[in-house]
């Protein structure tokens, strides 16, 4: 649920948890950790549940689904893969899976979108939920991404196997998942994120083949054929290097548009721009 956190007014999200389990534990481990790598959903307090013993509360700054507004621009695409890698890669080295990577548990901070705010349940409207509202491009903002949902993840001690069992998390994809079968759970995580991208990039966009070959390297069905989630970094690295700025700024084409449609959209995109630019010109 929503809620306004009193001493600064800003509006939260709380979340009802079972106390057993390492989910606390883990929350609050990553939301002690002041590292920019770091994109642990931070948590505010916990509460105590008024009514139940066995539940707390958990208070976190209210985020937005990544996808909603939609990704616009291929540097929006970019900057997201940018981000859910290099935070991957830090919950790994703090030998924590998460084990429920999916586009749903990777929310945003929408703040610089919505200078004014919006309503947290009619998302495209004002914060008093009655006019409609439109967000500001995501391109030149400092949006952060972050994970969230640690009710599936499993924190490791050093040295000790990281094979799990469990046929757990959004991702029905995932081909190892097993309650029988021990199953590494860092690759998973690997195969979920890669997931992520070809569903919310490669099946909507003609213009994202620079992530196929990192994709179907995280998609291998042997786990072991994955990399970790440092040489998914690492390779994305080369191919951001090879992407210049000018294709940075191209729109993000979708699957179905047809080649008329393209001119069209392509003019009206490239007039904003032009408009956009000016208008930071003369201030």
């Amino acid at each position: 649920m929503d809620a306004t956190r009193l001493p600064n007014r800003d509006l939260v999200a709380i979340k009802s948890f079972l106390k057993q389990g390492q989910e606390l534990h883990i929350a609050q481990f990553f939301a002690s950790i002041v590292d920019k790598r770091n994109h642990c959903v931070p948590v505010h307090e916990i509460l105590t549940d008024p009514y139940d013993p066995q539940l707390a509360l958990m208070v976190m700054p209210y985020l937005r689904p990544c996808n909603n507004p939609e990704f616009a621009t291929v540097g929006d695409v970019v900057e997201f893969v940018d981000q859910t890698l290099e935070g991957l890669v830090f919950m790994h080295q703090n030998n924590v899976a998460h084990r429920d990577v999916a586009a749903a548990n990777i929310m945003m901070d929408a703040k610089p979108l919505y200078p004014n705010g919006h309503h947290p349940i009619r998302l495209g409207y004002t914060p008093d939920s009655m006019y409609p509202v439109s967000p500001l491009p995501r391109a030149g903002r400092d949006i952060r991404y972050f994970y969230i949902d640690f009710g599936l993840s499993s924190w490791f001690s050093k040295g000790s196997s990281t094979n799990v069992i469990g046929d757990v998390g959004r991702d029905v994809e995932v081909p190892e998942l097993s309650d029988k079968v021990p199953y590494d759970a860092f690759k998973v995580d690997i195969f979920a994120l890669g997931n992520v991208y070809f569903k919310e990039f490669m099946k909507k966009y003609k213009n994202t083949d620079f992530l196929v070959s990192l994709i179907e390297r995280m998609k291998r069905e042997r786990p072991e054929q994955r990399p970790t989630a440092e040489q998914a970094l690492q390779e994305w690295q080369k191919i951001r290097a090879t992407l210049k700025d000018p294709q940075l700024r191209w729109r993000l084409v979708s699957q179905s548009e047809q080649p008329i449609e393209r001119v069209v959209n392509d003019t009206v995109a490239v007039a904003w721009e032009g408009l956009h630019h000016l208008k930071k010109l003369v201030g």
